[in-house]
């Protein structure tokens, strides 16, 4: 039996992590009244070492996003929440944009007060010497 499960991706770096978890919250809250799983990839005692003035500063991003991700693979899609513009400027849920894409999975983002769906990644590749 295939069972939901979404992943929640929402920008954190350079975020105040009050504003992070209220986010998250309230998704988690209207996911859970609909009776859906999800992941929540937020830790808030890794946001706590990673913060100056209680804003995340990643000190170690690249190794923060992969404990994070890897939990994607045990979920059947990812909502970021944030915008378009948001996304655009996270690299981190861009990263989490591509493993889902890429591996089958659903990708949504809450922009404008709609969810949207991205089936598809048009990635572009430059290479110099």
């Amino acid at each position: 039996m295939w069972i939901m499960k979404i992943y929640l991706a929402t920008p954190m770096n350079g975020r105040p992590i009050e504003d992070i978890k209220e986010k998250i919250a309230d998704w988690a809250s209207l996911l859970a009244k609909k009776g859906i799983d999800f992941f929540n990839p937020f830790s808030e005692a890794v946001a706590m070492d990673n913060a100056v003035n209680g804003v995340v500063e990643d000190k170690r991003p690249v190794e923060i996003l992969c404990n994070a991700a890897k939990y994607i693979e045990d979920c059947s899609s990812v909502l970021f929440i944030g915008s378009m513009d948001e996304l655009r400027q996270s690299l981190g849920c861009q990263v989490e944009l591509v493993i889902a894409v890429n591996y089958g999975k659903g990708f949504y983002l809450y922009d404008d007060g709609e969810i949207i769906e991205i089936e598809s990644l048009k990635l572009t590749w430059k290479f110099s010497r």
